[in-house]
């Protein structure tokens, strides 16, 4: 939940930052104000010599309007498909480029005759060309001059997504602007025209070439489909059309004939299996048996006789030998019956097989002339079909041939009556007013140019500019509290009573009050932080802490000046561990103030505070001393301050009044920073003025 709450009071407090954020940038520009106006007023001064210096300009305008197809088009009602966005906008992207092209503003220059008239060059504020450049003669020269002038002043615009386009002509003559406006769009419309003729006297060009071979194409057809008609005996669908609808078709005859034949070999195919089931019947059945010999008059009457005579003959044996001639005569009878019985019934049975043999032989020929037919059928579809698709073809052919005529009829009966796509809307009427230079729209934009320019100036100032005049510039440049304010006075010493503040304020510096060790440093040198530290000394001494202040500006050491010592020894030799710490602190004469001066100045100060001795030099003073005051030369350009800012438990920052001007503040507290220095604040000194900058605005 601890991060959602961090959220939440997240958002609650952007609020308050953007507040924070306005007040301190309406602060920013309050106090630069003399600039912002200053930049405002020189702008708008330009902008009041630019209207009273600048030729006055009329703008004169004529509009036309673009259709999607031209009135009265050929065709244009049944073929024309529907337009699209797409198409709108190419169409008038087209019509913007040929206003902007070269040969119409040739044909422009030719009907107002510019070239050579004074008058339009002094319209255009431009001097008329007096000799030729080059190869090209003082006329060629002139007419490049005119239409380039035409072609920059010329000014097109399509309001929204109209089908209307806005031609405007800007000169300082407002006879002319109206003039050349008219005749840009008179010769746009001319223009369009003439593409419009050109293109009907190609289109029927066209439409004569393409009808031409449309009626070769038909000729060809119709005499490719009579010679195949005539090769092969079929009649094309004119003869049909002409002659007897009555008439039968060889075609229809062959179907009719195929119909029938197919009857008659089901008939006999009927036929030939009755007459094969008798047949099979007579081969394996007695001839006694068979209902043909049965249902045979002659055969029933042979059998009646052949029965009497073997009844006669079983008659005879009862009263006869077999020798009695009347037993011989008997039996030969009946033999003979016999006979005559067994050539009769094999006489019916080769009836039968003949009838089977007829069948079958009736059958095959009926079979052969079906499949002659279908032969012939099949070669009558055939060429059917061929001249069918050759009726087809010609019908193609001749339908092509009859729409190209009638379309080549139209165009030919339009031709001249044909409207342009583009019609004129408005002319352009002569301006009674210059349309430049306007006065509200450059006052405004000189006013807002100014403002701009002048925030711009402002914020670079801000961002540039590090001199510090007040607490709240001292926050805005690097962040920190200012601790007080020493105002600048003719005499070295600084009263008591101004320190007396600061020196409170170290003693709330941190959690557990006075800072065990506080160095004192400035950005550059000459900002007066020697003196500060050492009444800043005095100052805590006076309210009962009990102060070493350690000269550790061991380059250019001014402590022991200012407090009248000669010392012998100082931190050089304690650093080197020549003397003790005991034995080269010096009383000042100051109640609870003492004094670690610089005796000797080393060779390398940065070097020498880079070892530990440095430590135990601070751990040994705070063992005796409330705090230890350190005085280090200035941050930019040596790297002494960094590094006893690294051991020291906080670091006061000295800035003198309305110096640093080219981010040198910015870049010392960041060194110190990056050193690992703790910032508790700063001092200004050298003030000027009054002696609080107070403003009731000023975030906290």
């Amino acid at each position: 939940m601890i991060p959602e709450e961090d959220a939440m009071l997240a958002q609650e407090g952007r609020p308050a930052r953007m507040v924070a954020a306005a007040w301190r940038g309406w602060a920013i520009v309050r106090r630069h104000r003399v600039i912002l106006f200053l930049t405002m007023a020189l702008c708008v001064l330009a902008g009041l010599l630019f209207i009273l210096m600048a030729t006055p300009d009329y703008r004169a305008t004529a509009s036309v309007e673009v259709e999607d197809v031209p009135a009265g088009a050929a065709g244009a009602g049944a073929t024309q498909r529907p337009s699209t966005p797409g198409d709108t906008e190419s169409l008038m992207q087209t019509q913007l480029e040929v206003l902007r092209s070269r040969a119409l503003a040739e044909d422009v220059a030719r009907e107002l005759a510019l070239v050579g008239s004074r008058t339009f060059f002094d319209g255009m504020g431009h001097k008329r060309p007096e000799q030729g450049a080059g190869s090209l003669s003082q006329r060629q020269v002139e007419q490049e001059t005119a239409l380039k002038l035409l072609q920059d002043n010329l000014d097109i615009d399509l309001p929204g997504k109209s089908r209307v386009i806005l031609i405007s002509f800007t000169s300082a003559n407002p006879v002319l602007s109206a003039r050349v406006a008219n005749s840009y769009a008179d010769s746009l419309i001319r223009a369009d025209l003439k593409r419009g003729f050109e293109s009907g006297v190609q289109a029927r060009r066209f439409l004569l070439g393409e009808l031409d071979g449309a009626r070769q194409d038909l000729e060809r057809a119709e005499r490719d489909m009579a010679v195949y008609a005539a090769r092969v005996g079929g009649v094309p669908a004119d003869a049909k059309d002409d002659g007897d609808a009555a008439a039968p078709t060889p075609q229809g005859s062959v179907a009719t004939r195929l119909a029938q034949l197919n009857a008659f070999r089901a008939q006999a195919a009927a036929e030939r299996i009755a007459a094969q089931k008798k047949w099979e019947s007579a081969r394996l059945s007695s001839v006694d048996t068979l209902p043909e010999v049965l249902n045979n008059g002659a055969m029933q009457q042979l059998m009646t006789q052949r029965a009497e005579a073997r009844t006669e003959l079983v008659r005879q044996r009862q009263f006869r030998k077999d020798d009695h001639p009347e037993m011989r005569e008997a039996r030969a009878r009946l033999a003979a019956l016999e006979d005559q019985a067994n050539a009769m019934a094999n006489t019916i049975r080769a009836s039968l097989k003949e009838q089977y043999d007829v069948a079958i032989h009736g059958e095959k020929q009926i079979a052969s002339e079906i499949k002659d037919l279908e032969r012939q059928a099949q070669v009558e579809r055939g060429r059917d079909v061929q001249i069918g698709i050759m009726e087809r073809q010609v019908d193609t052919f001749r339908l092509l041939h009859d729409s190209l005529l009638q379309r080549y009829r139209d165009m030919a009966s339009q031709a001249g009556f044909q409207a342009g796509r583009i019609q004129p809307l408005d002319r352009a009427a002569v301006p009674a007013r210059p349309s430049s230079p306007h006065v509200g729209s450059t006052m405004l934009l000189a006013s807002l140019g100014g403002l701009f320019l002048g925030l711009l100036l402002v914020g670079l100032r801000h961002i540039f500019d590090d001199a510090v005049t007040s607490a709240e510039t001292l926050g805005e440049r690097v962040g920190l509290p200012m601790l007080g304010a020493v105002p600048v006075t003719g005499d070295r010493a600084q009263p008591q009573e101004i320190f007396s503040p600061i020196a409170s304020s170290l003693l709330l510096a941190s959690v557990e009050g006075l800072p065990r060790s506080i160095l004192v440093t400035s950005a550059q040198e000459g900002e007066g932080k020697s003196l500060t530290l050492n009444a800043l000394a005095r100052a805590l001494a006076a309210l009962g802490k009990k102060v070493l202040l350690v000269d550790a500006d061991m380059r250019r050491p001014v402590q022991h000046r200012l407090f009248g010592l000669v010392p012998a020894i100082g931190i050089s030799e304690v650093m080197t561990g020549q003397a003790r710490v005991e034995d080269a602190v010096i009383e000042t004469g100051v109640t609870g103030l003492s004094v670690l001066p610089c005796a000797a100045v080393p060779p390398n100060p940065g070097e020498l505070l880079a070892t530990p001795a440095l430590d135990g030099l601070i751990d040994h003073a705070r063992e005796r001393f409330d705090t230890v005051l350190i005085d280090a030369p200035p941050i930019l350009g040596l790297a002494d301050a960094p590094l006893l800012a690294a051991k020291a438990q906080a670091t006061v920052l000295v800035v003198e009044w309305g110096r640093n001007h080219h981010g040198g503040l910015r870049v010392a507290v960041e060194r110190l920073r990056r050193a690992g220095g703790t910032i508790i604040g700063g001092i200004l000194t050298k003030q000027q003025g009054r002696a609080h900058d107070y403003d009731y605005h000023r975030d906290g």
